[in-house]
């Protein structure tokens, strides 16, 4: 961070940094609280080392050139991207960045002094929450097309698609998810109605207060299914036995947001198709994703039956 460091205290008059530094995932960075020209800031600092920090994973190529631009892609969405947002989906105020051929600095204002909590546990209310922030976000980008979003983010959001996992797919046992992962893979990306999806829309990259959510860390921003959020962030807090119990009516209610966010833009009768083509890849969205966690970590703590049993579900389907 040291250019860096140095490029911001010439563009600001004080640069006070503290001591509050949290290390980024498997030390690709950090997050560095600090005060600059009297305003409390969040900066993150992102690199990517030839050996990961990480018991799971050895950095190939493919695996560093993947990370690398998801930092790219990021600091382009802050910089290019998150003017077209309507004010109701909120992110991170971006104040400066800087960039390097070996790193990205990202200096946003701390939303933290605004009350925004990331729950530990999250609430069905503070679910629900996020769901209708994700519900916003897809209808802003659905049908939308442009040459920033084709330019700056990936063509396929997500970190899981098949495109971007050689390696895990080689890695996997022979299986049905495997056999048929480029066909899943097609129908995903084939669809009709596409949208922007955030790309890791896990919990913890949400913050909550009483009257709004946030969502940031959109490293894996691109083109996709509405539904592949929701399925990651309901791994990030249901169980199998939660899933069960939660899914349809939590299903019902982003399709009930989604349709809010899209009235203004389309009839009912085209907005009824989406929700149809989207339901439909849901089974196969849970396969895709079943498929990633067997050839990253097949004793994931997130494989559980509800899952195995949309893969099941979307196996059956390409075999008719």
């Amino acid at each position: 961070m040291t250019v860096h460091l140095k490029q911001l205290k010439n563009a600001f008059d004080q640069v006070l940094l503290y001591d509050d530094i949290h290390a980024l995932w498997s030390g690709c960075g950090s997050i560095i609280k600090a005060n600059i020209d009297g305003q409390d800031v969040v900066i993150k600092h992102t690199y990517v080392p030839d050996s990961l920090k990480h018991r799971h994973i050895i950095q190939t190529d493919i695996a560093k050139h993947r990370k690398a631009k998801s930092y790219a892609v990021e600091m382009d969405f802050y910089q290019f991207i998150t003017a077209a947002l309507p004010a109701h989906i909120d992110v991170p105020e971006l104040i400066w960045s800087a960039s390097s051929d070996f790193s990205n600095t990202l200096v946003f204002k701390d939303f933290s002094f605004s009350d925004f909590v990331t729950p530990e546990i999250a609430s069905l209310a503070d679910i629900k929450e996020i769901i209708t922030w994700l519900a916003r976000f897809h209808g802003t980008f659905l049908g939308v097309s442009s040459p920033l979003i084709e330019q700056k983010l990936w063509s396929q959001g997500g970190y899981w698609h098949l495109a971007t996992r050689p390696d895990e797919y080689r890695k996997m046992a022979d299986c049905p998810e495997k056999i048929h992962a480029a066909q899943m893979d097609t129908i995903i990306t084939n669809s009709p109605f596409k949208t922007l999806i955030h790309g890791d829309a896990k919990l913890a990259n949400f913050a909550l207060n009483q009257q709004m959510v946030i969502g940031y860390d959109f490293q894996y921003v691109g083109k996709g299914i509405g539904l592949q959020d929701v399925m990651l962030f309901f791994t990030s807090v249901f169980n199998a036995e939660q899933l069960t119990e939660h899914c349809d009516m939590l299903l019902e209610f982003y399709f009930e947001a989604l349709q809010l966010a899209l009235s203004n833009r389309f009839e009912p009768r085209v907005i009824q198709q989406i929700e149809q083509s989207w339901r439909e890849a849901w089974p196969i969205i849970w396969a895709d994703f079943y498929r990633f966690l067997l050839g990253w970590k097949p004793d994931h703590s997130k494989i559980n039956p509800y899952m195995k049993m949309q893969s099941k579900m979307a196996v059956a389907q390409m075999v008719l």
